[in-house]
């Protein structure tokens, strides 16, 4: 078992259905959303979201 400093939390996107979960980075790279070991799609394949564009924020445009 990984020792708990070796784990990283990230958010995750189900590669099927996109649901997007809080999750686990596990140190073999396996991708697991905390509380379960799928999506409710069935998936298990999950994609790390590394970033949010400022398009894909609250009204849709960056404060200039």
């Amino acid at each position: 078992m990984a020792n708990r400093d070796d784990v990283d939390r990230e958010l995750a996107r189900c590669a099927d259905c996109g649901a997007v979960y809080a999750a686990r980075q596990w140190p073999t790279g396996k991708v697991q959303p905390i509380g379960s070991d799928r999506c409710e799609c069935g998936s298990t394949d999950f994609i790390i979201v590394s970033s949010i564009d400022d398009e894909s924020s609250p009204g849709g445009a960056s404060a200039e």
